[in-house]
């Protein structure tokens, strides 16, 4: 399942990158939604390239409806989600291009995306473009087609998290 999304945050590029790269922020928004930060280590300084690897528990109540009937049994009660991101550094303009491996072992499932943070007048664009594969026999095709809407509802709810995060 391909998907493609876009956002607007009121920040520039720089900003918005500190706290997507930042453990605090990452902690606070995983947290936000009932799960833990399990581990994070970044590498790289926030003027030069930046990799992150993070690992999160997840509560399965917090998936999809579709995705918990579907698939629910098969994956207990929490997922560890585990998160690459490999970051350029910021081009002339301030913006960034990012490439993110998400995993889920249990679910079988990977996302891969790239993301865009680029400089507009009313702060960061973000957008996303990527694909999401599930490798669950005969189950995979609908826990991707019940996952792929989530991306939006996941970028909008990240550029509230990042607005808020830089407001305090």
């Amino acid at each position: 399942m391909a998907f493609k999304e876009s956002t607007t945050i009121a920040h520039p590029p720089a900003d918005v990158f500190a706290a997507l790269v930042d453990e605090a922020f990452n902690r606070k928004v995983t947290e936000g939604l009932g799960g833990a930060l399990v581990a994070f280590e970044r590498q790289g300084e926030l003027t030069g390239p930046v990799s992150i690897t993070m690992v999160r528990s997840v509560p399965v109540n917090k998936l999809p409806d579709a995705v918990q009937k579907v698939a629910g049994k098969f994956l207990g009660d929490k997922l560890s989600v585990e998160q690459q991101e490999t970051w350029s550094a910021p081009a002339a303009d301030g913006s960034r291009t990012g490439q993110l491996i998400v995993t889920v072992s249990a679910a079988k499932t990977t996302a891969t995306a790239e993301q865009l943070l680029l400089p507009t007048d009313a702060g960061t664009e973000v957008r996303v473009t990527g694909t999401l594969e599930c490798r669950i026999p005969l189950l995979g095709k609908k826990i991707g087609q019940a996952a792929e809407p989530r991306v939006g509802q996941v970028l909008g709810r990240q550029a509230r998290e990042v607005a808020t995060w830089l407001k305090r």
